[in-house]
């Protein structure tokens, strides 16, 4: 049986997509043949570097010998669809999956929507399964994945090997014959039953990894799933809700098995710098997280993770320093507690969050905190709180995004969001703006976006000029471009 996994990435967004590498190696073990189209390097024609399409705001980094642009420099700009259709002329498939999130859904369709797969098609992710009725309902699509597809994608792949019905295979939603069968969900997986996840079929540039101006090989694994918060910016609720006879909603793996993977990717791909994709990666009982300091050193890996504050302890960040932990990401999301917990239903308080921090940078851990900006009821003034906050903290890096509601989230339902524009197109994540869920405007929301990390690291003597950058001029770019070139080598 061969399958072919299309990944309709952005150009140059990197990192092996675990969940694509993992369907990948269970197809493996069961003897099938599979293919990869990637789009991560299929450089559009007419591309230039740093096109204004970014999902957050510019972060200051230090800078490297190289970078990611310079290793697709000298790639030739391609036709992506006709490139699409060769692959598929050549590879044969006898199913196309695909894999999608909100943010490249569309693209998926359009450029399915122009080959000839010459197979049936089946789409997965989490766009799929928070909007199934929107997504089957394309003409292209044949079945389409609920939840997990590690056990549901071997059943089917079986039987239509075995040229059997597969119309009744829980987690799939499958057309036949002008009839659609809904399937229900199936228990959740065995996360220790997973192989390691497949690398060998993506560009080894997917393993480009910068870091306080040193370049490492790495990439994304992630040792558990789920996770128990309810925000109301996140679809974990409405998964943990559609889930909620699968069994745990929140699960990891044994440290035998993530010791294994690890072990397994560093001497197959020479990967010394992970990035943890878990939800909160310290939320594992202590004794995982004792066993894993303990197998993981001799290993001597470099790794980041995302964190909660209220799971930060002493204990917990001796454990993860000793496993190789130097960059942690953790949610302020604002300095304003009131919003914090009112509109984005996070019971934290600002003392454990600063607890928390300095629990961090006491143990020379790198931290990155997470920021939302465009928040309901949020005024300029409230920006300007959090950009305080995060000073006080004492952080260097700073990740903002304006608040995308997405399908199948809190607040999605209660400012009765629709996604998509006047063309009936998703509206991206680079557009975030235009939802006007905040007390700002279009333009000022953006502004902020642009420079919040210049008014975090500049002195307010040259708030002023800032204030400047924020304008979406010619003007404003020159000063935006002058400060960030000052930030990143002087501060």
């Amino acid at each position: 049986m061969n399958v072919l996994f299309f990944h309709p990435a952005n150009y140059l967004e990197i990192g092996i997509p675990q969940g694509i590498a993992i369907l990948s190696a269970v197809l493996k073990e069961q003897g099938h043949r599979v293919g990869l189209f990637d789009t991560t390097f299929a450089k559009p024609k007419g591309y230039t570097a740093m096109q204004d399409a970014m999902m957050a705001g510019p972060a200051i980094y230090k800078k490297t010998e190289y970078t990611l642009e310079d290793l697709v420099s000298n790639d030739p700009n391609i036709d992506v669809v006709k490139k699409f259709q060769n692959t598929i002329d050549e590879f044969k498939p006898d199913l196309l999956a695909v894999s999608t999130m909100t943010t490249n859904y569309e693209s998926a369709i359009d450029t399915l929507k122009k080959v000839d797969a010459r197979c049936p098609v089946i789409i997965g992710g989490v766009h799929p399964t928070i909007s199934p009725d929107e997504v089957i309902a394309e003409s292209v699509i044949d079945m389409l994945c609920i939840g997990e597809g590690e056990e549901a994608l071997a059943e089917l792949c079986r039987a239509m090997e075995d040229g059997r019905d597969y119309t009744t295979i829980k987690n799939l939603w499958v057309k036949n014959n002008g009839t659609l069968y809904k399937n229900g969900v199936r228990p959740f997986v065995d996360l220790d039953a997973l192989p390691c996840p497949d690398w060998s079929m993506f560009d080894a540039r997917h393993l480009f990894r910068p870091f306080m101006g040193e370049i490492y090989t790495g990439g994304f694994y992630i040792s558990s799933r789920g996770c128990p918060g309810a925000c109301t910016y996140c679809v974990n609720l409405a998964l943990r809700n559609t889930f909620k006879n699968c069994g745990r909603y929140f699960r990891y793996q044994k440290p035998d098995t993530t010791i294994a993977h690890l072990t397994e990717l560093k001497q197959k791909y020479g990967a010394t710098w992970f990035k943890f994709g878990d939800d909160t990666f310290l939320l594992q009982p202590l004794r995982n997280l004792q066993e894993l300091a303990e197998r993981m050193e001799p290993l001597n890996i470099r790794f980041g993770c995302s964190v909660r504050p209220d799971t930060v302890n002493e204990q917990k960040v001796k454990l993860v320093k000793k496993m190789g932990c130097v960059a942690m990401s953790i949610g302020i999301e604002t300095g304003n507690e009131k919003i914090r917990r009112n509109v984005l239903n996070r019971q934290i308080s600002n003392e454990q969050i600063e607890r928390a921090f300095k629990i961090v940078n006491d143990h020379g851990i790198r931290i990155s905190s997470f920021n939302l900006i465009g928040l309901p009821t949020e005024t300029r003034e409230n920006v300007f709180e959090t950009i305080a906050f995060n000073q006080k903290l004492n952080v260097k890096s700073a990740n903002v995004y304006i608040l995308y509601p997405f399908p199948g989230t809190q607040i999605n339902r209660e400012n009765d969001i629709h996604y998509r524009g006047r063309d009936n197109r998703i509206i991206p994540m680079s557009k975030a703006s235009v939802f006007n869920l905040s007390a700002m405007g279009i333009e000022e929301i953006e502004g902020l976006e642009k420079t919040f990390n210049l008014y975090l690291s500049l002195p307010k003597q040259l708030w002023p000029l800032v204030q400047l950058a924020e304008e979406r001029t010619s003007r404003g770019d020159v000063i935006f471009n002058a400060l960030n070139e000052y930030v990143s080598t002087i501060v």
